[in-house]
Formats: C-alpha cells, structure tokens, sequence
C-alpha cells in the first residue's frame, strides 16, 4: 500500500504544482502599428537680421592688424583675432541657413535684401584676407631670403622663419574659409528670393458668384428663323383654239 500511496502522490505532482495558465498566454502577440517620425519644422534663428548684418566681419580692421605686425608673434595675434572672426561668420552662417530652411518649408516672408547685404559683407572680409595673403607671402619670401644670406644667422632667426610659414599657411586656411563662407551666403540669399517669388499664393476663384451673370436687358427673345422667299409662278393665257365654221 505503501508503494501505491507514493505512485498516485508522483503521479499527481505535476499537476498540482503546475501554475495555471491566464487567458493571455494563449492569445497572439499584439502588432503595434509603427510611429510615423513627425517632420520637425525649423526654427527661425533667435537673432534678427538687422543684428547679423551688423555682427558679419567686413574686414575693415584686419589689414591696420598686419600693417602693425613687426614680429611673427605679432603675425600669429593678427591671425588669432581673423580666427575668431571667420568662427564668428560660419555661426551665421548658420542662423541664415535656419532662415532659408522656414522661408522654403513654411513660406514665411524674409527679407532677401537684408541677407544680401550680409553676403556683401561676407564677399569684402573674403577679399580683405586675400590681399593680406599676398602681402604675407611677400613679407615671408624676404624674411627668408634674409635669413639665408646672412652667414652668422642665429637659430632664432631660422625658427621664427619657420613660424611664419606656419603662419602664412594658417592664414591661407582662413582665407580659404572666408571664400566659402560668401559663397554660401550668397547661395542663401538667392534661395530665399526665390522661395518669395514661388511662394506667392494662388487666388482662389470667389465663392458663391454667378459664373454667368444674366445682362442688363433681359434675356433677348429666340430668333424665329425666316422662310426662304416663296417663288411666284407666272400664269400665262393659253389662247382658245379658233374653230373655222
């Protein structure tokens, strides 16, 4: 009895200790539908543009920089201050690339001419920096030239040489950049002179009008048309027969 007792208890273990099953487990897995990304609108940038215009280096200082140059420590300052300028204008950049982006997305007004006027800035700080290349180049080719000639040259002077060429070539970056950075600008502007000419809307015909409104003098009564002209024939007296008695 005893080894029946323990058969039935075994037997029966499994399902006693079994969890039951919810109602859930057996139904299918639920399929969500996938989230459709929302397009995010830009953002017009937070400075005005009145405020860019005036923030958007033109140059008009940078040549007094170099013209005051003496040292190469005084070349790698200039090139220090032109740095920051050329950051400067590449963060406008930007906010007029924020501007273009809602003028063409949301058609919104801008003002095209007030970004051309900061390109035309952009364009003269970019042609500043080119004559002061040029004027560097020169300046470097006859510190060398110098250097080289004297016998008794110091290695001072052999490394200052070698610092001007580095910073003759950084200027070059910047210069490189500065061409860039008009060349955007002036991109933008004309993208957003054309976003206001094709967003001008379209008129919509007015509602509820007579499309064909009736005249002033009624409505003229139907022509009836007219009978071709009748042919009239013409009788003619046939003469009696004469009889001869």
């Amino acid at each position: 009895m005893g080894h029946i007792a323990l058969i039935l208890i075994v037997g029966c273990a499994p399902a006693v200790g079994a969890a039951p099953r919810s109602a859930e487990e057996g139904a299918p897995p639920k399929v969500e539908a996938p989230t459709v990304p929302v397009e995010a609108m830009p953002i017009r940038p937070s400075v005005p543009l009145a405020e860019l215009i005036d923030q958007t280096a033109d140059g008009g200082q940078v040549i007094g920089l170099y013209q005051a140059a003496r040292t190469v420590r005084d070349v790698e300052a200039a090139n220090e201050s032109v740095k920051a300028q050329v950051i400067r204008a590449q963060s406008i950049v930007s906010d007029v690339a924020q501007l273009h982006a809602v003028s063409i997305k949301s058609c919104e007004g801008a003002e095209a001419s007030q970004v051309e006027a900061i390109a035309i800035r952009a364009k003269t700080f970019s042609a500043t920096l080119v004559r002061v290349d040029s004027e560097l180049t020169k300046s470097l080719a006859a510190m060398r030239q110098k250097v080289e000639s004297e016998r008794s040259a110091s290695t001072r002077a052999k490394e200052d040489v070698n610092r001007l060429v580095l910073a003759a070539h950084e200027l070059g970056r910047l210069r490189v950049q500065a061409r860039e950075i008009a060349k955007t600008v002036e991109g933008l502007a004309a993208g957003i002179r054309t976003a206001a000419v094709s967003c001008t809307p379209t008129l919509v015909p007015p509602l509820f009008a007579e499309r064909n409104p009736p005249s002033s003098g009624g409505t003229p009564p139907a022509r009836i048309p007219s009978s071709p002209p009748r042919r009239t024939t013409k009788h003619t007296n046939t003469p009696a027969p004469r009889f001869a008695w």
